[in-house]
């Protein structure tokens, strides 16, 4: 595992952490500059009440500067799979893509 591995399971286990808290300043800090508002253009996205959250994979492609992180979230309205696209912005993590995915699949 790359430090660049190890580092972005670390961010995105905090944002998922963050979406669960309620904590959207934190999450939307986390969104790479410009990607704010049209990444969430048709996309479900949880809403402020998270029940929990399940991490399906954490993975950086094999030269390290692309990461994807899928969970699946558990609202009141149901469950949602999310799935992010992450870059390096100036050595950071930073999401830049979001598109649903079925939480009932495997992942």
């Amino acid at each position: 595992m790359t430090a660049s591995t190890s580092d972005f399971e670390a961010t995105y286990r905090r944002h998922v952490d963050g979406v669960v808290a309620g904590d959207m300043k934190a999450v939307l800090a986390d969104m790479a500059p410009g990607s704010v508002p049209g990444v969430f253009e048709g996309v479900q996205v949880p809403g402020a009440q998270v029940d929990a959250a399940e991490i399906r994979s954490a993975r950086v492609d094999g030269e390290g500067e692309r990461g994807v992180g899928e969970a699946v979230y558990t609202t009141p309205d149901g469950t949602i799979g999310l799935r992010s696209g992450w870059g390096l912005v100036d050595g950071v993590w930073k999401a830049d893509s979001l598109e649903n995915f079925d939480p009932a699949s495997q992942g």
